[in-house]
Parts: C-alpha cells; structure tokens; sequence
C-alpha cells in the first residue's frame, strides 16, 4: 500500500485518483478531526479566536522564547556551564534563531498537545544538526507491516521514525499521539466562541427594541406604520419628537449583564485559560472567584512557572538534551522569569552570601555589573558566640 493510500486509510478516505484532486478532500479530513460545537469546527485556529485561548498560548510561547536556555554539564557542585553548541544558536538553520524554535515547539504542543520534530540533517550518525518543527497536523503515526513506525506528511512523504523526534504533553497509553487540549474541552471553547458571536449579533444588528410606542386605542397596519416612521425620522435627525394624542414613548432597557451573555464570557473564558494551566486565569486577569492578596500577588509569577509553564518548559529541555553528546544537557534559567524587585534581590544576595553560596562576582554578573578584583571567592564564614554562622566582613585584597 502507498504512502498516499495508508494517508487517505487513517483519515477514512476512499484511495485511488489524482492526488492533486484528494488534497481537499484531505485537508477537510484533517479539518474534521476536531468536533464542531453550535455550527463552529472547534480547531486550533478556531479556538485561537476566543481570546482566552489565543492570549494563554502566546503566554506559554512568548514566556519560554524570552528565558535564556543554556547547555551544562555535570551536577552539583562540578556543575559547568557550557560554551553555546551550534544547535542551541539556530536548530533548524533558518536564521531565526533559537527562540523563534522554542516558541514553534511551546505553541504546537500547547495548541496540539504534540510537538514533531524532524532532524534534517546529522552531525553525526547520533547527533542532530539541523532540527525543524513540523506542523503537526500534516503528520501521522503509521505501523508498517515490518512494525516500523513512520511519520507520513499529507505531501506523501515518508520520514522514518529514526529522523523523527516526537514530544507529547499527555501521553495516554497505547497511543502515539498525546491528545489535543483543544480537542479534549472543544464544548467548553465552543460555548465560549457562541456566546461572542451571540455578543456581537446583540449590539450589531440589535438583538433587542430600544423602545415602545404606546397607544390606547387600537391602530391599523397603516396608523401604526405612520407613527413609526415619523417616530423614526424626528429620532434620527435629534429634534424634537411631536406624537399624536395619545401615543406615548416608553424606552426598554436591556442591560449586557440581564442578557447573561457577558456573565457566560467571563466564565467561559476563565474556564478556557485554565485548560493551559492552573495559574493561567489569574495572570490574564479573569475573575476565578478568589480573594486577590499581596501575598498570591507577590507569588503568582511563581504559581505560574510551578503549576503552568515548568512542564512545557521540561519537554523543550529534554528533548534539545537528546540532540546534545552525553553527559551534556540543556536548562533554562528559570530565573529570569522569577526575578524580583531591587529590594528583595539584595536580600537574596545577602544571604546566598552569608552562607556562602554565592560570590560578589557572580552576584555582580546578575546584575550586569562589572565584577571586582576580589570578587571570586565566597565571603569568609565563621561561627558566632552562639554557635550560628557569622559573616565576617570582607576585605577587599
């Protein structure tokens, strides 16, 4: 069986054709592999619509692109910083650098839950040169006859499993591909993307009467006709209205909040930035129905990086430390996203440097400072009166 029958097979499609006259075809059964929820297909492009959605996943990607990733080797106290390796400069060679890659890899497996990357060339029989993030939804596991697993574009192209390199954010068992967060809460965003389009349907084409004319005698279709267009007209140009004997005007107010619509789009929303993670709806500010304190807000940039971002972050670290000769490995400084006001550093650096854990030099560094001529040893500890350690007072050399 082609490449292009087993393609059309897993998308339930009949072979056989022109393969330019199957592309349509094609593409709406990859189209169709997310549900449709009131009329709307709920797919990642879709779903980008609902603010939400789109606003947690630039968080992710923006977020992980922005923190320095370096290359390490060793633990602990024989920890060594490595010299950047090519592969960490620009993976897929395309000029656009190493964040440009994280922030391909940190959307597609927020948006598909799967990040696909093919090593387009080697630098050796087991380590990557170039490595190149595919598009995910133009890619498909295939269990050949032999059991060999192959990656198959909807162009036809076969890549084998040994130039593939495939990260899933929630592995389930006895599948290949993790399944998409989109796809799995497609009810949730589609209410959320309804509710906006009913939103938008109310004010433009005025899902409500702005007021009542009153009579108290009944009128024909051409009196009551007559009244209105006059009503209309006199409206329209701001002057002064003039109604017959009788008639009387009677505004209806129809507040967004006794629409509900605006109610349903904060809860939906809320529920849409807390598929992406726990701490999502409190950094884009939705209401979760919790007491906002100084102390959470303080810590929030924290609960995200814990509950949030650290796991999307741990697929990019890993799979950039297989593309890196053993025992090398790839981290990024976490850091720089928690880095604190000026105050509550030199705090920290006060006690990294009264336990002796840092140096001036290296505290100088974080600051982009300039470092000392006696700056790269520890402040000298010693043992006060009490037995607990004492700082004593550096001399400069």
């Amino acid at each position: 069986m082609s490449v292009w029958s087993r393609a059309l097979a897993w998308l339930g499609l009949p072979s056989g054709g022109q393969r330019a006259a199957q592309l349509d075809p094609l593409l709406a059964a990859i189209n169709s592999r997310y549900p449709a929820v009131a009329g709307t297909v709920v797919g990642p492009e879709t779903a980008a619509r609902k603010i939400a959605v789109g606003a947690s996943i630039r968080v992710i990607s923006n977020i992980g692109r922005s923190l320095p990733l370096h290359a390490y080797r060793g633990e602990g106290a024989e920890t060594e910083r490595l010299k950047t390796p090519p592969l960490l400069r620009d993976p897929d060679a395309t000029g656009y650098g190493l964040d440009d890659w994280v922030a391909q890899f940190l959307w597609s497996v927020a948006a598909r839950g799967n990040a696909l990357v093919h090593i387009v060339e080697r630098a050796s029989s087991t380590l990557p040169a170039t490595i190149l993030v595919q598009h995910p939804d133009l890619l498909y596991p295939d269990v050949t006859a032999k059991g060999d697993l192959w990656w198959i574009p909807a162009k036809g192209k076969e890549i084998p499993a040994r130039d593939m390199l495939h990260a899933r954010m929630f592995p389930v068992p006895g599948g290949v591909l993790g399944p998409s967060p989109i796809a799995q809460h497609a009810n949730t965003i589609g209410l959320g993307i309804a509710a906006e389009q009913f939103g938008k349907d109310f004010f433009d084409s005025g899902g409500h009467p702005t007021g009542l004319l009153k009579s108290p005698a009944p009128l024909n279709d051409t009196q009551s006709r007559k009244v209105k267009e006059r009503f209309l007209i006199a409206s329209g140009s701001r002057e002064p209205v003039l109604l017959p004997d009788g008639i009387s005007y009677e505004q209806i107010q129809v507040t967004p909040d006794d629409s509900m619509f605006l109610e349903a789009q904060g809860y939906t929303s809320a529920e849409c930035a807390r598929i992406f993670g726990p701490g999502m709806p409190e950094i884009l500010g939705y209401d979760t129905g919790g007491s906002m304190t100084y102390a959470n807000v303080v810590d929030r940039d924290l609960q995200l990086l814990k509950y949030t971002l650290d796991p999307y972050l741990v697929l990019v670290e890993r799979l950039l430390t297989r593309c890196l000769p053993r025992p090398h490995y790839v981290k990024f400084n976490r850091g720089a996203l928690l880095r604190m006001n000026l105050l509550d550093r030199m705090r920290a650096y006060e006690i990294g440097a009264r336990i002796g854990m840092d140096t001036p030099n290296y505290q100088l560094a974080l600051e982009d400072r300039p470092p000392v001529p006696w700056g790269d040893k520890p402040f000298p500890v010693s043992k006060s009166a009490s037995g607990e350690p004492a700082q004593k007072e550096a001399q400069p050399s």
